[in-house]
């Protein structure tokens, strides 16, 4: 079974671990909030649902705290669930309980931001619809979320969802950024292929569509200039006609398939020419065709 976008881009930043302590720190805050985790007897305790993040919290607690991490997994009918306990004592503790803040330097944000999409974000794929959305425990951390996306230039917007604040981004060119911010690289390059395949077959879809289009008109026009010679044979009129008329309809009649341009350059005329003869044969047949008269003369 394939995995989803979303899935996928959270593994490959679930692989990623930071090399400062404070991004370390910063990274395990996100993760911690937005997943719901809680402070209780010296210990934090996480329940989150991905295998892959539940090892990144391990990796995050062995880096620092010196205890030794807790794991469990709970197996139930509908989905698994990994509980995480790591030590939270002194600057640790305080960090994971700390009220809704800003960082000041700029890899603490992204590492911020890349913890907080982990613990409760999600993202359609380049093919489903635009859409990237973070998850906040209250609205406090909501404008943080909102204040870091809008301090590396994406523009954010928020909701409520079912009493809960939604931080969500639309636009394919801000979701690239927000991915690239985070970390996930190789979603970004799928995402732009996706998005290149995507207008190159849109593009493509308009040009047979025009050419159809136009090569519709031409079977239609052809049609009628066929008909209107076949009018003007029928009435014994064709050899009254001009020679540049009856040229030009012999060469209709020989090579139906010809364009105008393809005629023009078959008769060593301009394609003006050719549309002008052609023209003026369809319209002695109409006048033919019209009530009251009999017969159509040569015109000068």
């Amino acid at each position: 079974m394939s995995m989803s976008f979303s899935t996928e881009l959270k593994a490959e930043l679930a692989g990623l671990i930071p090399a400062r302590t404070c991004c370390q720190k910063n990274e395990l805050v996100g993760v911690f909030v937005a997943s719901g985790g809680v402070v209780s007897g010296g210990w934090a305790h996480y329940r989150v649902y991905r295998n892959d993040l539940a090892r990144k919290l391990i990796r995050l607690a062995r880096a620092l705290t010196p205890e030794v991490p807790r794991f469990e997994v709970v197996r139930a009918p509908r989905r698994t669930q990994f509980l995480v306990d790591h030590g939270a004592a002194g600057q640790l503790a305080s960090a994971l309980e700390s009220p809704a803040r800003v960082p000041e330097s700029v890899c603490d944000r992204k590492a911020l931001l890349r913890g907080l999409f982990l613990g409760g974000g999600s993202v359609n794929g380049p093919s489903a619809g635009h859409h990237l959305e973070f998850l906040p425990p209250d609205q406090a951390w909501a404008e943080v979320i909102g204040a870091l996306m809008e301090g590396f230039g994406v523009r954010a917007r928020m909701n409520v969802r079912a009493g809960r604040p939604v931080v969500y981004v639309k636009d394919a060119d801000q979701i690239v950024r927000c991915l690239s911010i985070v970390g996930g690289s190789r979603a970004v390059m799928e995402f732009e292929n996706a998005r290149i395949v995507r207008e190159v077959r849109g593009q493509v879809h308009r040009r047979l569509n025009f050419e159809t289009a136009n090569l519709d008109r031409t079977v239609e026009s052809t049609r009628r200039q066929l008909g209107a010679i076949d009018a003007l044979e029928r009435a014994g009129v064709i050899d009254a006609l001009p020679a540049a008329l009856r040229e030009v309809a012999r060469w209709r009649r020989l090579r139906p398939d010809l364009s105008l341009v393809e005629l023009a350059l078959m008769m060593e005329v301009t394609k003006s020419a050719v549309n002008h003869r052609l023209r003026r044969i369809v319209a002695l047949a109409a006048d033919m065709a019209a009530p009251g008269l009999a017969a159509v003369g040569p015109r000068a």
